[in-house]
């Protein structure tokens, strides 16, 4: 029962929306969090696996990825790739467990839709709950704990992210096996070199020189060449061998504009590959945009590629078919420091296979 003692502008979600709950908000904690913190989408998902009872399955959405990353497929161009689906919790008050506690998350929508390109969307967030005054503390060893098992990695697997538009942070869509990089059909010495080029970017005396110069602490790749030459494998061995996630973005979406992408490339996971997929679908060699509407511009691609750095080091890889549609600029040294060519499979190579 909601005590009237507390006046309604003190609390973050209407009275009557917990009126028939167990929540005491008289001597209740709260902690609401924006649909815009990265720790959203994460607590859905959790609170949709660890609801109490039966009884809490109230309310629930389906929400399916565009396009998975088969780690047994090479084709580059393949648009039918399987779609990943995740179940999170609907609108409405959910009670769940962490760890000995039992919590509760109420998920509320705010306002009226707001208009964007694709839809009319709904404002909303969530305010958790924990029993008694003060416990702050368990809310926010809640969250962090949610967030740092998104991105944790695990021995033998690496996680595939891809950014959610709606959700604004990238979510993990899958999580594969490693692969080794003798799975890789490339030219021994080509494949030596980019490891040795990985490795030697990440030891600290590395990291010092780029500290020291005040340099952003990151590497660029560009793997440029035919479909379904190797360059999906290529990234999953690295990622494999360097213990990183992989972070897929499609820099032609009709969202992105400047600030946004700045937004995105701040918000990467720790110890990410970040991979611009067909990096020309965006613009032309002079720099004309590919994409109607879109408010992304060639100066803020450049500018957002110039800021990724982290204290773990970030590589970004940008893919492509069609090197020669690229505008100097985008892949001169410093944006890109390693190039490497994707041909089709020479008989040795296809021996190997």
């Amino acid at each position: 029962m909601v005590s009237t003692a507390i006046p309604c502008s003190l609390l973050p979600f209407d009275p009557s929306a917990v009126s028939s709950s167990a929540v005491d908000a008289a001597n209740s904690t709260f902690v609401r969090v924006s649909s815009k913190d990265k720790s959203y989408a994460l607590i859905l998902a959790y609170v949709a696996t660890h609801l109490v009872s039966k009884d809490d399955h109230r309310s629930f959405e389906v929400r399916a990825g565009k396009k998975s990353y088969d780690s047994d497929s090479d084709n580059d161009d393949d648009d039918d790739d399987k779609t990943t689906s995740s179940i999170v919790v609907g609108f409405g008050l959910h009670r769940f467990t962490w760890q000995q506690h039992t919590l509760h998350c109420l998920r509320q929508s705010l306002g009226t839709p707001v208009g964007t390109r694709e839809e009319a969307v709904r404002l909303e967030n969530l305010v958790l709950m924990a029993p008694q005054l003060g416990n702050e503390s368990i809310l926010r060893a809640f969250v962090d704990a949610v967030v740092a098992a998104s991105e944790a990695t695990t021995d033998g697997f690496f996680s595939v992210y891809r950014w959610s538009h709606y959700e604004w942070c990238w979510n993990k869509v899958q999580s594969l096996q490693s692969r080794p990089m003798a799975t890789v059909v490339l030219p021994a010495l080509v494949k030596e070199s980019i490891i040795d080029d990985v490795e030697n970017f990440v030891t600290d005396e590395c990291k010092a020189f780029y500290e020291t110069h005040g340099i952003p602490y990151k590497r660029g790749y560009l793997f440029h060449g035919v479909p379904g030459s190797g360059k999906t494998s290529l990234i999953q061995a690295l990622a494999s061998h360097c213990n990183r996630h992989v972070c897929m973005l499609q820099i032609s979406h009709p969202n992105l504009n400047d600030d946004y992408l700045q937004t995105i490339i701040s918000r990467l996971p720790p110890r990410s590959i970040l991979v611009l997929e067909d990096i020309d679908a965006a613009f032309t060699k002079d720099r004309k945009k590919k994409v109607e509407h879109s408010s992304l511009t060639f100066s803020g691609l450049l500018n957002a590629l110039d800021g990724v750095g982290g204290h773990d080091g970030h590589l970004v890889v940008l893919t492509t078919n069609f090197r020669d549609q690229l505008d100097d600029a985008l892949i001169r040294n410093g944006r890109v420091d390693v190039h490497v060519a994707f041909a089709h499979a020479s008989p040795d190579q296809m021996a190997d296979m």
